[in-house]
């Protein structure tokens, strides 16, 4: 029996494994965000309580970021102030959140995950298409000749991080940007700890919206905050005894290494022309996840 048992569990932890490359890869983009598509995995199929999903692939994520983090701060491309006072300020807003979440229903958990995941890619493909939009009309003007399909095709985020490439006042040290900054965190915390990493892609569109540092910075500096927040809510689903340590080990295994090459992919020059294609499946997968734990339902 237990062999048979050993045998079933081999195909969803390949599955979980190539899932922790995959979204390691994309952590870099999304702070992590990616780990939705784990979290859907397995409830759907491998049986886990949400609950249980959410707290294995955040204690994964805190390990998955920190790599990417890490390798964005040897580069140059984190703003240490920022990523202080933004994740530091989220731990507790995490912690509080996860241990609340061991609390509610699955089934309401998981409506409330599958309405937030359909919030969260209406929202990213609209700034998605906003700032590329935004863009090409930049460069339109700046050189009245022909546009390519391929210039088209530049990630939404460098365009952005170059439209307001003059640092905000709200990434500043007075006290009105830091009540800003903490704000933030603590809203972004409290998310982390209800739904796992699926706030990660908006906490990047807000920290573009409030901070206009460029690109490289922007993802990095957010990797960091991710960091603290994840920890806090690690934490919280830990003591909970709602973290599997099977599935875990292999994510992480799987988020490191697709992690450091998805650092070495983004870091490099013209790395980020692949992101509008990340987007587009990021988005649709978001959508199916949505239909899966929400929309199912009510149709």
């Amino acid at each position: 029996m237990n062999r048979r048992l050993d045998a079933l569990q081999v195909f969803p932890a390949l599955v979980v494994l190539a899932l922790g490359v995959l979204t390691g890869g994309l952590s870099n983009v999304t702070s992590g965000g990616a780990g939705v598509f784990t979290i859907y995995f397995l409830t759907a199929y491998v049986g886990l309580a949400i609950q249980d999903s959410t707290g294995t692939v955040l204690a994964a994520s805190t390990i998955i970021v920190l790599i990417g983090a890490i390798s964005f701060y040897r580069k140059g491309g984190v703003d240490m102030q920022l990523a202080l006072t933004v994740g530091v300020s989220g731990v507790a807003g995490a912690f509080a959140a996860a241990r609340w979440a061991s609390t509610i229903h699955s089934s309401t958990l998981e409506s409330a995950f599958g309405g937030f995941t359909l919030a969260i890619a209406f929202f990213t493909a609209y700034r998605f298409v906003a700032g590329r939009g935004r863009g090409v009309a930049d460069r339109i003007s700046a050189n009245p000749t022909r546009v390519t399909d391929a210039e088209e095709g530049v990630n939404s985020s460098v365009q952005e991080g170059t439209h307001g490439s003059q640092r905000s006042r709200w990434a500043g040290s007075d006290p009105i940007a830091l009540t800003v900054q903490i704000a933030k965190g603590v809203s972004i915390g409290v998310a982390t700890g209800l739904f796992g990493v699926g706030l990660a892609s908006l906490s990047v569109v807000l920290f573009m919206l409030l901070f206009k540092l460029d690109t490289k910075t922007i993802l990095g500096t957010n990797l960091f905050a991710s960091f603290f927040r994840y920890l806090g809510g690690s934490v919280g689903y830990l003591t909970a005894g709602q973290v599997d340590p099977f599935y875990f080990s292999i994510l992480a295994v799987g988020g490191a290494i697709g992690s450091i090459i998805g650092a070495k992919l983004v870091l490099r020059r013209g790395g980020g022309s692949r992101d509008v294609y990340i987007k587009g499946i990021v988005i649709g997968i978001l959508l199916f996840i949505s239909y899966e734990f929400l929309l199912k339902r009510i149709i």
